[in-house]
């Protein structure tokens, strides 16, 4: 009886199981989203950039005034209020506005959809410059109509450049004569930068360069002290020596007066 041969078993190679393909449809749905936004914002911006969709219709006022004229600002800004609400030209609106007397800053404030509001800082004038301008306690000069001055107003000089020194010199000066009751008229620096000064009551005070603020704080004590009773018959007070000053009296009114001070 003939023998079978018997086959050897084959094993069959397993397939490897195909890799899964997750797409995250949830975060590119959202930065689609986040595409069509922005694409949506630009193309609206620039329909009103370039439409001058949104006009500006309204132009609105906010500050403390005592010599501003709102209605003369609105109308100075009023012809650069124009194209849309994103387009608006605030510079030169800004610009139009601070070149009025009086007005020293300007601030503008979009407000939607149709309406500027200006924030308005007027100046506020410490004295004046050579009798020509005014100057704020910033030492800025600026210009306004003769009718606009304070008539109260003292008068500064100094040389060019000079302005800030100057007026912070006669703001500190005029808070300590404030005390004594006096008022300063005229105050100047020269090109030596030797100050002299008028009092509201016609005495002239002669400074000089060097320590010319003990010299000052000298005159307020003499003054108070011993000379205030003859300010009717002082002409000048000349404060610059060392341990002393010179009295010149209005002519014919020189008291009886002997002695030191």
């Amino acid at each position: 009886m003939a023998r079978k041969s018997k086959r050897g078993a084959s094993r069959k190679q397993a397939r490897k199981p195909m890799p899964t393909i997750t797409i995250p449809w949830s975060k590119l749905m959202q930065h689609a989203a986040g595409i069509l936004s922005v694409l949506a914002v630009i193309a609206v911006g620039g329909y009103i950039y370039q439409n001058s969709a949104l006009p500006i219709l309204h132009v609105t006022v906010e500050g403390d005034f005592i010599h501003v004229d709102k209605a003369s600002l609105v109308k100075a800004v009023t012809p650069f209020a124009t194209g849309s609400f994103v387009s608006v030209d605030v510079a030169s609106l800004r610009e139009a506005g601070e070149k009025l007397p009086w007005v020293k800053q300007i601030q503008v404030r979009r407000v939607w959809p149709d309406s500027l509001h200006l924030i308005v800082e007027e100046q506020v004038a410490v004295a004046r410059w050579k009798d020509k301008w005014l100057v704020n306690n910033k030492g800025q000069t600026f210009l306004t109509t003769k009718t606009d001055i304070p008539s109260d107003l003292a008068v500064l000089e100094g040389p060019q450049n000079s302005h800030e020194i100057v007026v912070q010199r006669y703001q500190v000066m005029a808070n300590e004569l404030a005390r004594q009751g006096l008022v300063i008229k005229h105050l100047e620096m020269d090109q030596r930068r030797a100050w002299k000064m008028t009092l509201s009551n016609g005495i002239k005070v002669v400074l000089g360069r060097a320590n010319s603020e003990k010299r000052f704080t000298r005159f307020i004590r003499v003054y108070q002290n011993e000379l205030q009773k003859y300010k009717a018959q002082i002409a000048v007070m000349d404060m610059r020596y060392t341990n002393g000053l010179a009295v010149i009296w209005k002519q014919g009114q020189k008291p009886n007066f002997s002695g030191t001070v």
